[in-house]
């Protein structure tokens, strides 16, 4: 299994498409997803209230419920960072004439377009992406 990022509680693991989020204590699954390709990415809140991962689509779990967003818009996602506390930034592919950089509410899982991101249009694949 390749680790896609972990807590002191919680662990996001992907083989292949399947993706697992599971308790590290008790080694319950919280959250099972199969994504279409590897999923590219994967952040856990340091307080272990939501957890999110990310490739061709996008799911985010909370102790609460857990949700799969296929929105057209959010498809192929790139890389995400923490804004606050509450709130995550996406970056879809970067290559891509739809690139943007999108902010999501982890306790609502509302999401709402932040800017376009043309930076990386039109230039060769690099892993290293600045936004």
């Amino acid at each position: 299994m390749n680790t896609l990022y972990e807590t002191d509680k919680l662990k996001l693991e992907n083989e292949f498409e399947a993706t697992f989020l599971t308790d590290k204590k008790s080694g319950k699954t919280l959250m099972e997803d199969d994504f279409y390709g590897d999923p590219n990415c994967g952040l856990i809140d340091k307080d272990n209230k939501w957890a999110i991962v990310a490739g061709e689509h996008l799911t985010i779990w909370t102790p609460k419920k857990w949700t799969r967003i296929n929105d057209e818009e959010l498809k192929w996602i790139h890389s995400i960072r923490i804004k606050n506390s509450e709130t995550v930034e996406i970056l879809t592919d970067p290559w891509n004439d739809n690139s943007a950089i999108w902010e999501i509410d982890t306790r609502t899982f509302d999401f709402k377009k932040i800017k376009d991101f043309e930076d990386y249009k039109d230039q060769e694949y690099s892993e290293n992406v600045i936004w």
